[in-house]
This record gives C-alpha cells, structure tokens and sequence, in this order.
C-alpha cells in the first residue's frame, strides 16, 4: 500500500463516520403514504457544517481515488 492508498482509506472513513452523524432529513419510505411531518431541528448551524465536510471529504475521496489509480 501506498501513501494515497492509505490516505484514501482514512478519507473513506472520515466519510463514512460524517455521514453516520448527520441527522435524518425525513421520513424515507414513511413519507409515501402522506401524513409526513418534519420538525425543523435546532442546531442548522451544525447541519451545514456537516453538509460542508461531506461534501469536501466526498471530492477529497474522489480525487484520491484517481491519483491512487494512477500511481
């Protein structure tokens, strides 16, 4: 393994753990059956923190994905 094969592998993780904290935004599949209620939470700040971080560690494992390939 590789220095950006090991780097991706901690990217990849990061992701994983960000996503699993991020707070649900709806009911999913509860939601076809009409009657869906979504209570706004109190912590938006937070949210688009996480939204941000997502989003930079999702390009960061794309782009590490590529240069991994190629070395």
């Amino acid at each position: 393994m590789n220095f950006f094969s090991v780097l991706l592998l901690l990217v990849s993780l990061a992701l994983i753990a960000v996503i699993l904290i991020q707070p649900s935004k709806g009911e999913g599949l509860g939601s076809i059956g009409g009657g869906s209620q979504l209570f706004f939470g109190k912590n938006k700040g937070l949210e688009v923190l996480l939204e941000k971080v997502t989003a930079g560690l999702a390009v960061a494992f794309f782009l590490l994905a590529i240069i991994a390939n190629l070395v």
